[in-house]
């Protein structure tokens, strides 16, 4: 009798376990995204989104924001967020504009966050940036763009989003979200993804007084974002060269084309990138559920030719040397002879402000160019901010000005045309 009622009871205690276990495959998301969409739907001046999806459905889906726009002119103060484009035509000037837009969103996004430790650590990334940048024309909604304006050969536009478009935007990211997450592939989950982060970006870019109660509807999405994240099963990586940079990218037994995203289970794993002419490239990564890391590849030439250029660096600290290793690596030859035609012009600066106990410190690399005593190219990164301490703050300082500046020179190197710079006869 002991042994019936015992296996009765580990019976009913599996079946507990299972029951329990099940809801938590897909947690609360059904329910977090309805409250969400509903929250934001009262918040646009709708009543609910449950008649507006089966419109929506019923008319075979929601158009792209970039079909449904037209050319006004309006108060620029208004605008939120801008994005600048220029084109051969209207088209591709709008289509610029966009893409501007969708760096300005986490830009925007990514200097607040920065005020939170915990968010420094978090998933906003340039992978993040570049799928915001790509997919602009479908995910952003209600933008506004100025008269086209031409100017020799080009077309100039500006693409503003006001509150409103932003609420718009967000609205409509919620309801064209999928019920159902456990069940999308790699492909479609990372797509969800980046409309909760977008969705997440878009309302910090607003005020409290423009939203009030902003910090409830933050909590919301924030809610939801975990929810999400905790569904997720893979994690993607972006491998990005130069555009137009023909290689390969071999990770985890496979082989991908550059510029490509890759899904990949979680886990530790090495790569080597391949590209004829250039110097194959190694490294690791840990890729962790939901993560969207982005590796940038600098493409230094196998044999390049060598060439002797003055060089002039402007910082107070020893990171000379690092930027003339930098310099080496593709065939070019740092010396203080300033009457040889070719000269580069490399700035760091670093700027600060005090948070908290912390100190947020921002990294900026000019270089200049300059080819028979004229500009050739000119450019200015600014690096992702990072925090110190008063007791590491000179040792962080000097570490990161050594990082960033020799990181920065090799990707401009990487963006120029160095047979152009050298040649004598342009």
């Amino acid at each position: 009798m002991k042994k019936i009622i015992f296996r009765n009871l580990l019976f009913l205690l599996l079946v507990s376990l299972v029951s329990c276990a099940s809801p938590a495959k897909s947690g609360n998301y059904g329910k977090t995204k309805q409250n969400a969409s509903n929250a934001f739907a009262e918040l646009e001046g709708k009543e609910s989104l449950s008649e507006q999806h089966e419109e929506n459905e019923q008319n075979g889906g929601g158009k792209p924001a970039f079909d449904d726009l037209e050319n006004e002119d309006f108060d620029l103060a208004e605008a939120v967020l801008k994005g600048s484009g220029i084109g051969e035509d209207e088209k591709t000037a709008k289509t610029d504009a966009l893409a501007q837009l969708g760096s300005s969103i986490v830009a925007n996004v990514s200097s607040k966050l920065f005020m939170s430790q915990e968010e420094n650590n978090g998933k906003y990334s340039e992978s993040f940036k570049n799928d915001v940048v790509i997919r602009s024309n479908v995910f952003l909604k209600g933008v506004k763009f100025t008269k086209p304006v031409r100017k020799d050969e080009n077309v100039s536009v500006m693409a503003i989003m006001t509150r409103e478009s932003i609420i718009n935007t967000i609205t409509y990211l919620l309801k064209t979200m999928p019920d159902d997450i456990d069940t999308l592939s790699p492909e479609k989950f990372d797509d969800v993804l980046t409309m909760i982060y977008l969705s997440y970006s878009l309302l910090y870019a607003v005020t409290d007084s423009q939203i009030p109660e902003r910090g409830k509807y933050i909590e919301m999405l924030n809610s939801l974002k975990k929810e999400i994240e905790t569904a997720a099963t893979h994690g993607s990586v972006y491998f990005s060269a130069e555009y137009g940079a023909k290689g390969k990218v071999e990770i985890a037994g496979e082989s991908f084309e550059l510029n490509k995203k890759i899904f990949l289970k979680p886990g530790n794993y090495k790569f080597s990138v391949k590209l004829d002419g250039y110097k194959n490239l190694s490294g690791s990564l840990q890729l962790s559920k939901g993560d969207k890391k982005f590796v940038e590849i600098f493409l230094v030439p196998e044999n390049p030719e060598k060439h002797e250029v003055f060089l002039k660096v402007e910082n107070p600290l020893p990171i000379a040397d690092d930027i003339e290793k930098a310099l080496l690596d593709f065939g070019i030859v740092p010396t203080q002879k300033n009457e040889l035609p070719h000269q580069i012009v490399v700035v760091v600066k670093t700027a600060s402000v005090k948070v908290d106990n912390y100190e947020r410190h921002t990294i900026s690399v000019d270089i200049s160019t300059f080819k028979n005593g004229e500009k050739f190219k000119i450019t200015r990164y600014e690096h992702t901010p990072f925090f110190a301490t008063a007791q590491n703050r000179d040792k962080k300082v000097e570490e990161e000005s050594r990082k960033i500046s020799s990181a920065v020179v090799k990707k401009f190197l990487s963006s120029v045309n160095l047979k152009e710079f050298f040649d004598d006869k342009n």
